[in-house]
C-alpha cells in the first residue's frame, strides 16, 4: 500500500509542478488584463502579489512531494501536518470552484472547457491523495 501512495505523492508533485508552469497562460486565457485594468494600483498590486504566492506554494508542494514522497508517509508529525495542509488547501479549492466561482465571464473557448476539466480533476486527484496521506500517516 505505501509503494502506490507514494507514487501517487509523485504523481501529485508532478501535476502541481505541471500547473505551477501552466498558470503562465492563465492570465492570457481569463483576459487579466482587462479584469484587472479598472482596479486602483493597491488593489492590483495585492491581486498580483496573491497569484505569486499561490504559485509559490504550488511549486513548493509540487516539488517536496515529488522530491520527498517515501518522506510524506513516514507517520511524522510535520508529514501528517504537511499532507493534511494539502488536502485542505486543495480540498477548498474544490469547493471553491463548485460553490463560489462565477464562470460566466469565462471566454467561452473549447481550450477553456477543456483546461477547466482538466484542473478540476487534477485538484480532485490532489485532495485525494493528499488526504490518503494523512489516513495513512494517522493509522
Amino acid at each position: 500500500m505505501d509503494q502506490y501512495l507514494t507514487t501517487a505523492i509523485k504523481f501529485a508533485g508532478l501535476g502541481q509542478i505541471v500547473l505551477v508552469l501552466a498558470s503562465v497562460a492563465i492570465p492570457k486565457c481569463l483576459e487579466w488584463n482587462k479584469g484587472l485594468a479598472d482596479l486602483r494600483s493597491l488593489l492590483r498590486q495585492m491581486f498580483w502579489t496573491y497569484a505569486v504566492y499561490v504559485t509559490g506554494v504550488h511549486l513548493f508542494a509540487g516539488v517536496v512531494s515529488f522530491g520527498a514522497s517515501d518522506e510524506l508517509v513516514n507517520g511524522s508529525f510535520v508529514s501528517t501536518a504537511v499532507c493534511l495542509l494539502m488536502a485542505l488547501w486543495w480540498g477548498a479549492r474544490v469547493v471553491i470552484q463548485f460553490f463560489f466561482f462565477d464562470r460566466t465571464d469565462v471566454p467561452d473557448t473549447l481550450f477553456n472547457k477543456l483546461a477547466e476539466v482538466g484542473l478540476v480533476s487534477l485538484f480532485l486527484y490532489l485532495t485525494i491523495v493528499y488526504s490518503w496521506a494523512v489516513i495513512e500517516n494517522l493509522g
